[in-house]
């Protein structure tokens, strides 16, 4: 085991700690002395833009599904390292990355060995810095002014593939750290604005797609280098005093208002846990037991009692990854009036058990740490509608879609190149519903609210795959008053090539992955068809008729045969040959509010754009209507609704009689064998009550 050290090439245990702003230096004090109030206004809007044009620069130059997409992260931090400037839809990145820039000011600024100078870049992808899993990169660089370190300017993202033992960068199998690949601590990996050819040949060859990790390192350096080029244009406009000040009061002002606005939420303790049902290769219940605690002017996240670390499965997560989720809904929901930094921490404290499944320790592995991070962020967003309703209800939503359903693969495309990727189509998942609405369709990921999952014909260009269709399918989303954003469903098959290797990452498949809210209803529970062996290139030949969305592919069959699976969302990677097929979907977002006060129109109008299936329009949200004309009754609707109401009473038991009862269940001891202790800690199970 990798155990605590200290000595330099062992962890650093108190680097991680430190997410949080930096004490204030006496420069950077005397620095904000004189700031005039709209140049410091003039500046912030100018360094947002900077952070901006570095993000879209990004996009355009990289290469990976991630990257093009928009899952991007662009930063300007302090000459501390502390995250000041941000442009992204994916806070996580741009909140962790300041762990490595801060490792970069603590080992290597001062080593004779590596040091900091103008023209330098650092590469790093160690998760227990970045936070996440190893195909989460980023690239950062020193700014100069006049020989004084001013910032560091840098870019996050998902690289495709991280050279782990499996394709794609998530690593099902992954049964140590030393299976998942890249293990980057921060390197200086170029010097005098050039990049070292040694070191880019060495982590092209640790990848199966070295086009594509070259790529995207020299996309993120070229966008830091604009960014740069446009800080030193300030910097020569205003002077360094300027810029540094104006960087430290950022985080300054944001800091003191994200503490003034948590004073207005209701002192309490808001509690979700959260289930997932699998540990990469084998379903199983885990627990991520969140309670949120507010008092005053500061939120406390509490994560103890939560299922145990498990030594050799990839879905343990570091701590920090998990309070960068948690940045995803208070930069994004709670704080999206503040702009997005680190001094929003000032108002946060967190508790977690040691080596348990969300704060690991050792060697385990963390390919799937995505999964588990995404899984607590749904109980975050849950706990923070229950946090917000009182003091802004309109922005107490529902949960976007959490379940991930990504589709690793890798292998040659139809050009002969080597690929390894993931589908975008996670980038296509549902919004939740909100308390005047229903949530978007296809709105994206809530983790990269910015991204986009691309057209079709982008992907199949130089990836070998040939999609049948990909577009929404009736009941995605979470049913309630207001619905959740529908989700989007594809078929593809392996195109071009002979074979390729695909498998499957996400939750949700035992029971549902994200969950309602205030009545509403969970997006349903959602598994992968694989066909090997299948005749879709004859049938294709052919022209015969297919199905041209899930609804019609599970509702009215297909002519496809072939050895056909239906499994689980999480799956090993397996080889699939050319002509094979797979079925994905990608679901919706949370409902919000009770079925039955539907506005019965809004049930009609999903009705007649297949997004609702007749049978959940009479059954779940008991509208009668005219079949041909689906025209409402409004007469029967009601009655219909009553007699629903009266069967809920009928069902009615006090909450007492109902916990004892409920007690009494537990699952298999299979499903719990790496759950902890059931029902929760120091509370004993009722099995032997009478």
């Amino acid at each position: 085991m990798n155990a605590r050290a200290n000595f330099r090439y062992g962890r650093d245990f108190e680097v991680v700690q430190r997410l949080r702003p930096e004490p204030e230096t006496a420069r950077e004090t005397a620095a904000q002395q004189g700031i005039d109030d709209l140049e410091f206004e003039i500046f912030q809007h100018k360094a947002g833009m900077i952070a901006l044009e570095g993000k879209e620069t990004t996009m355009r130059l990289g290469a990976s599904t991630a990257m093009r997409w928009g899952d991007v992260a662009f930063g300007i931090y302090t000459a501390q390292g502390d995250l000041a400037i941000c442009a992204t839809g994916i806070y996580h990145h741009a909140v962790l990355s300041q762990i490595p820039i801060k490792y970069i000011v603590k080992h290597w600024k001062d080593d004779p060995s590596v040091g900091l100078k103008e023209g330098d870049s650092f590469f790093y992808n160690d998760p227990f810095y970045g936070g996440v899993h190893n195909a989460d990169m980023g690239l950062a660089i020193p700014v100069f002014a006049d020989g004084e370190l001013v910032c560091f300017i840098g870019a996050a993202v998902h690289t495709g593939e991280c050279g782990g033992s499996e394709p794609g960068g998530m690593v099902n199998g992954a049964r140590s750290r030393y299976d998942e690949g890249l293990l980057v601590t921060p390197i200086k990996i170029g010097e005098n604005f050039t990049l070292k050819e040694d070191l880019l040949g060495m982590l092209a060859n640790m990848t199966r797609d070295p086009r594509t990790m070259l790529l995207d390192i020299k996309a993120r350096l070229a966008a830091s280098r604009i960014a740069e080029r446009r800080v030193k244009e300030i910097v020569a406009e205003k002077g360094a005093d300027f810029f540094v000040g104006a960087l430290r009061r950022v985080l300054r002002i944001t800091g003191e208002a994200a503490r003034r606005k948590v004073a207005r939420i209701n002192d309490g303790i808001y509690r979700q846990p959260r289930f997932m049902d699998t540990t990469g290769p084998e379903d199983a219940l885990l627990k991520i037991n969140l309670a949120v605690k507010k008092r005053g002017d500061r939120i406390t996240l509490l994560l103890t009692g939560s299922s145990p670390a498990i030594a050799d499965r990839p879905v343990n997560s570091y701590f920090q990854g998990i309070i960068g989720l948690a940045m995803v809904y208070f930069c994004g929901w709670f704080f999206h009036d503040l702009p997005a930094n680190n001094g929003l921490l000032e108002s946060m404290d967190w508790e977690f058990d040691d080596d348990s499944l969300v704060s690991a320790g050792g060697d385990l592995p963390v390919s799937y740490a995505p999964a588990t991070q995404v899984a607590f962020t749904q109980g975050m967003f849950m706990c923070g509608a229950r946090m917000t309703y009182a003091i802004e209800p309109e922005r107490a939503v529902g949960c976007w879609y959490s379940g991930f359903a990504v589709t690793p693969y890798g292998g040659l495309n139809q050009w002969g190149e080597p690929v390894a990727d993931i589908t975008p189509e996670i980038n296509a998942t549902g919004g939740g519903a909100c308390p005047d609405g229903d949530g978007v369709d296809a709105a994206g990921a809530f983790f990269a609210t910015m991204s986009d999952c691309g057209d079709v014909e982008a992907t199949e260009a130089d990836r070998p795959f040939l999609y049948l269709f990909r577009n929404f399918f009736s009941n995605s989303y979470g049913h309630g008053k207001f619905r959740g954003g529908s989700g989007v469903g594809f078929g593809a098959m392996i195109h071009g090539v002979p074979g390729l290797a695909v498998g499957g990452m996400g939750f949700g498949t035992r029971f549902p992955a994200t969950l309602g809210i205030f009545g509403g209803r969970a997006a349903p529970t959602v598994f992968v068809q694989v066909v090997s062996g299948s005749n879709m290139p004859g049938l294709l030949a052919e022209g015969r008729a297919l199905p041209h969305n899930l609804d019609e592919l599970y509702e009215g069959g297909t002519p496809e045969a072939g050895r056909r699976r239906l499994q689980h969302v999480s799956f090993p990677p397996q080889p699939l040959a050319g002509g094979d097929t797979i079925y994905v979907p990608v679901s919706g977002g949370a409902g919000y509010g009770d079925v039955l006060e539907r506005d019965p129109e809004r049930v009609m109008a999903d009705l007649r754009r297949k997004l609702v299936s007749p049978w959940a329009a009479r059954e779940i949200y008991r509208v009668a209507y005219d079949e041909a004309s689906l025209h409402v009754d409004a007469a029967a609707t009601g009655a219909l609704r009553a007699e629903a109401r009266r069967a809920r009473m009928a069902r009615a038991r006090p909450y007492a009689e109902f916990e004892r009862d409920w007690l009494r269940q537990a699952p298999p001891a299979q499903v719990l064998r790496w759950y902890g202790h059931w029902p929760e800690p120091g509370r004993p199970a009722l099995a032997a009550a009478a």
